[in-house]
């Protein structure tokens, strides 16, 4: 006779089911790791993009990023055309929302109310406000995003 018995059938589905078990945590720190990391890799290429905007004088006008912290809400960030935040061309607004588990720390930059304005000069690139900014995720870990005073932006 050929084939398996129920007792190896049964073995070898309890095995799969202890495989899946065992992997179901590591699949989840490994999502919110890439979460983190995706998350990260967008605000700095943001930040950039109104860098290189500002010192190609895109529209002839300054650039920057607008982190908008939200205390106990969804945090988001605004990449805006103009030379503040107030003073922006609403109409090249492009505003990106957080995840609801992830979450701005102000960590150096100076404050505009509980907000973060980093601006850079048109032709130039050099930034307003310097300092750097924590990207936090509710269960696991932390991004420092940073911009120097020559406008280089990295992730620390």
């Amino acid at each position: 006779m050929r084939g398996f018995t129920l007792v190896e059938l049964l073995i070898v589905i309890g095995i799969l089911l202890i495989l899946a078990a065992a992997s179901a945590p590591i699949y989840g720190s490994l999502q919110v790791q890439a979460q983190l990391d995706e998350t990260s890799a967008q605000v700095i290429q943001t930040l950039r993009t109104a860098r290189e905007r500002s010192v190609a004088r895109y529209n002839n006008a300054a650039h920057g990023v607008f982190f908008d912290i939200n205390l106990g809400g969804v945090d988001n960030y605004i990449l805006y055309q103009g030379d503040s935040y107030a003073a922006r061309d609403t109409d090249y607004d492009r505003e990106i929302k957080l995840e609801s588990s992830l979450s701005f720390i102000n960590s150096s930059f100076t404050l505009t109310g509980a907000n973060v304005d980093v601006n850079f000069s048109k032709g130039k690139g050099k930034p307003n406000n310097t300092g750097s900014i924590i990207l936090r995720h509710e269960t696991s870990g932390n991004r420092v995003i940073s911009v120097n005073k020559k406008g280089k932006i990295e992730e620390n």
